[in-house]
């Protein structure tokens, strides 16, 4: 069950994330050049849901949003993560990132307590895109998230991530290869896994991290309310990458 009180604030885990941002800063600073747009649209207190594409074979850009937020508006962001990502010896260090499982009730008790809240809809989808497919945003599901925000009546945030895409282009993914770990692709880019750890190395693509105009909760949790506030932030997203892809003078 999820405790109210901030990991990030306490003992070993607030050493764990001065340490993890004091490696994500030149990244996002200096390597990744990262343009925000939008940072007034995040609330100033109380609970909220980050809504965003997903890309970049290894989810970096949930990481960048969580930088890109306590720069632009000194607030944490909890993500929700894959069960695979809660297995030793990762279950510690996604405690100290606040990182979640992704589960309604968790979901639910973290918007309660007054938390930003980081979902990406596309889930596993999303990052494992191949390069073919970049920037068209995947099917949302069963609106979750939606019903989370009406259940919880808090707003919706849009978040669109330029960059991702040519950070880890993600030329292929081979299934089954890591079943035994419970991870549900090998993800094939032009460096990794062939040249080791170094692959892990991310192209250095300016990114462009743009939080939308709130948007207000479904009326309810009808399905019919949920599946058609999925819809519109769907689209909302889809418009924004548009926007931001043709005015973009740079892939790097």
């Amino acid at each position: 069950m999820y405790s109210a009180s901030d990991n990030a604030g306490k003992g070993s885990s607030f050493l764990a994330r001065r340490f993890f941002d004091g490696v994500l800063e030149p990244i996002y600073r200096d390597w990744f050049r990262t343009q925000v747009l939008g940072p007034e649209n995040i609330p100033a207190s109380g609970p909220a849901l980050i809504v965003g594409n997903h890309a970049g074979a290894f989810a970096i850009d949930a990481l960048m949003v969580v930088h890109a937020l306590e720069r632009n508006s000194s607030r944490a962001l909890h993500l929700l993560g894959a069960s695979f990502l809660f297995q030793e010896p990762m279950r510690e260090l996604m405690a100290h990132l606040n990182v979640h499982p992704a589960h309604f009730d968790t979901a639910s008790e973290l918007l309660q307590a007054g938390h930003l809240v980081g979902v990406w809809p596309e889930g596993v989808n999303g990052v494992g895109k191949t390069i073919e497919h970049r920037y068209q945003l995947q099917e949302f599901g069963r609106a979750g998230f939606a019903r989370l925000a009406a259940v919880n009546q808090v707003p919706i945030i849009p978040t669109v991530v330029i960059g991702s895409e040519e950070a880890y282009p993600l030329v292929a993914r081979v299934e089954g290869l890591l079943d035994w770990a419970d991870i549900p692709y090998l993800p094939v880019t032009p460096t990794f896994p062939m040249l080791g750890p170094l692959g892990l190395i991310p192209f250095p693509s300016k990114w462009t991290i743009s939080f939308g105009a709130p948007i207000a909760p479904p009326g309810s949790e009808s399905p019919l309310d949920t599946f058609a506030c999925s819809d519109y932030v769907r689209r909302e997203l889809t418009q924004t990458i548009r926007e931001l892809l043709a005015t973009r003078s740079s892939i790097f």
